[in-house]
């Protein structure tokens, strides 16, 4: 098998994202920290969201993005974004109408504001950012786009392993840009939407989604509109 063409597929496929360590250090007085299990401001006519049946939705996440080493295009313009899921998400495949995403271009007006615990009684960690220059998709059968199953299947006689001769590292943790780290294959967010980040599995912070599972969460590219999804082993 040719290095080479490993090499450059790896180039091809590669990503930058950023990844998040969860506590470990002690948490900055300010608001460019970033949080799981937090929610700590809002615009002063925001109120705490409700999902759909009129239940109380719990602060999850809170990013301030301008601190990050690296956010998807679609959201350099935002400053802070924060994360509000229903206590009842996990018991609908779609998350419309139980996820509230909030993005701020400006944080000048926002305030502090006391949204309660968050739910799955996760304990609020400081989260910190480390930039990944090489960010893989987890592909499995079916998922590799034609192009690359073409690529794959053309390197030379022997077929290459994607996960031992292609990938070098799964980062299936808390992330922002990259590639979501898909738990079940043939996952597809719809056209035009793209891929921002996940809210995974976190022992520090006692959140199991299910069974070690992660929500993932991709914004329309012309409507703005953000989309949710989870899965689980």
């Amino acid at each position: 098998m040719s290095s080479n063409s490993i090499e450059k597929l790896r180039t091809i496929l590669k990503r930058k994202a950023t990844i998040f360590h969860t506590g470990g250090r002690r948490p900055l007085d300010s608001l460019e920290q970033s949080w799981i299990g937090r929610v700590t401001v809002a615009l002063p006519a925001e109120e705490q969201p409700v999902d759909v049946q009129g239940n109380v939705m719990a602060p999850i996440m809170q990013l301030y993005l301008p601190a990050m080493p690296f956010v998807p295009q679609a959201i350099c313009d935002v400053k802070l974004l924060t994360v509000f899921l229903s206590p009842d998400v996990l018991d609908h495949e779609d998350m419309e109408g139980y996820m509230c995403i909030r993005e701020y271009t400006s944080v000048e007006d926002l305030v502090e504001k006391d949204f309660g615990e968050a739910f799955m009684h996760i304990k609020a960690f400081p989260l910190f950012p480390e930039l990944i220059e090489n960010d893989y998709p987890v592909w499995d059968g079916e998922d590799i786009p034609e192009e690359y199953g073409d690529a794959l299947n053309n390197m030379d006689e022997e077929e290459p392993d994607y996960f031992e001769d292609i990938v070098e590292e799964i980062h299936a943790v808390h992330k922002i840009g990259g590639y979501p780290s898909f738990i079940q294959p043939g996952i597809d967010f719809g056209e035009g939407y793209e891929f921002m980040f996940q809210i995974a599995s976190d022992a520090k912070a006692g959140l199991n989604i299910v069974d070690g599972g992660s929500f993932y969460f991709a914004k329309h590219q012309n409507e703005g509109i953000w989309r949710g999804y989870f899965d689980f082993y």
